[in-house]
């Protein structure tokens, strides 16, 4: 029987991936974290909801290498769920001296990089490893291969996203705002385009990439946020001009006002602004935020097949983002549990998994995923242009 340890099993993410585990797979799980009471009460709750009384809860801290050693031990994946990107080197060493493979949904140039570090380590000892989990990063490149496969010749994908969710009914930890604000430290505004990989500078920003996006989101302006996961694709498909993930704005208050700051202040003090604009960001978020609420992907992508311009449009979309992010690095499971995708080394899921696949078992955990193809120009016009 299967052993997956989720580290921060009882918060936000966590919750939901422990959920999906006990809904589509066989597997044991350990819910651990901090807070026992916590863990406890969490774990009882599952137990309570799915037969088999297979979740039990355990005490640990992803900064301490003792307490992962008992927690490892015995178990075949841990599931790095918890704000814990600052401790990656001593939760993957102890994954390595307990022989089990890895998954975290972070997105942390600075995680990345201690990981790279340890590939050798990694790809000697034959564990698989994924990193960068989740739908964003986690799932764009996915959908690029996914169109890939549909064209002769895939000419542009582009992947955009709107999270627009209601703040007000969440809670954070200091340490998971502060992860928070880490990512606009690792912002890079790359795409594709032309051949080579370009920046869209201060400039260049006022006239944003337009996408139309379902379920009442409307049309929106885009910026372009680059992704690790992307970097291989133009060698990967052959003939693409353009590609690149663009994020939709949170409301005009963070995009405007408090982002602006927030991104001065952490250019001259990036450590002791953390939590502070942490604090700031929440607080318009919560209070500027509004309806229609939900997490949505959608690929807009053109190529030629049997000589004809075709264009594929593809979204995913879920009412709430934590489902929407669990359900990505679950879907991502089931191939590494069955061993169709488990491959010894550092992975990034979106490169990993089987997009197909993907797709399809993110529907058989209720994630909205629809897809419209037909000829000509669809709606995110020619490689290469950036609406107006």
């Amino acid at each position: 029987m299967t052993t997956i340890v989720i580290l921060g099993g009882y918060g936000n993410t966590g919750r939901e991936v422990v959920r999906l585990l006990l809904e589509h797979t066989d597997a044991q799980v350990v819910l651990a974290g901090r807070d026992a009471d916590k863990a406890a009460r969490a774990a009882a709750g599952w137990n309570g909801r799915f037969p088999g009384t297979r979740v039990r809860s355990a005490r640990a801290d992803a900064g301490q290498a003792g307490s992962l050693a008992a927690l490892f031990a015995g178990a075949d994946l841990v599931v790095v769920a918890s704000s814990s990107s600052a401790h990656v080197k001593i939760v993957a060493a102890a994954a390595l001296e307990a022989g089990i493979d890895y998954m975290d949904p972070q997105f942390s140039r600075r995680k990345l990089a201690a990981l790279e570090e340890m590939r050798p380590q990694i790809e000697a000892a034959g564990r698989c490893f994924i990193t960068d989990a989740g739908f964003h990063p986690g799932l764009p490149a996915a959908l690029v291969r996914y169109a890939a496969r549909r064209f002769d010749r895939l000419l542009s994908a582009r992947v955009g996203s709107v999270i627009q969710v209601d703040w007000s009914g969440l809670e954070f930890s200091p340490d998971t705002l502060a992860e928070l604000v880490e990512e606009f430290l690792d912002y890079q505004a790359l795409h594709f385009k032309d051949g080579r990989w370009v920046k869209m500078g201060w400039l260049e920003s006022f006239r944003p990439v337009y996408m139309n996006f379902g379920h009442g989101f409307g049309r929106r302006y885009t910026m372009p946020m680059f992704l690790e996961e992307l970097r291989p694709l133009p060698e990967m498909v052959p003939g693409l001009q353009e590609t690149g993930f663009f994020v939709g704005g949170f409301n005009w208050v963070v995009d405007w006002l408090i982002l602006p700051v927030a991104m001065g202040w952490l250019k001259v003090s990036p450590h002791r602004g953390l939590r502070p604009v942490g604090r700031m960001l929440l607080w318009g978020l919560k209070r500027f935020t509004r309806p229609p609420y939900g997490t949505l992907l959608q690929m807009e992508a053109q190529g030629v097949s049997a000589g004809q311009q075709q264009h594929l449009t593809v979204a995913v979309y879920h009412p709430d983002g934590y489902v929407l992010t669990a359900a990505p690095m679950v879907a991502c499971l089931l191939q590494i549990l069955d061993g169709s995708a488990r491959r010894p080394g550092l992975h990034l899921q979106a490169l990993l998994a089987d997009p197909d696949r993907l797709l399809t078992d993110l529907q058989r955990m209720g994630v909205e995923v629809r897809a419209a193809a037909g000829p000509g120009q669809g709606p995110g016009g020619h490689p290469g242009r950036s609406d107006p």
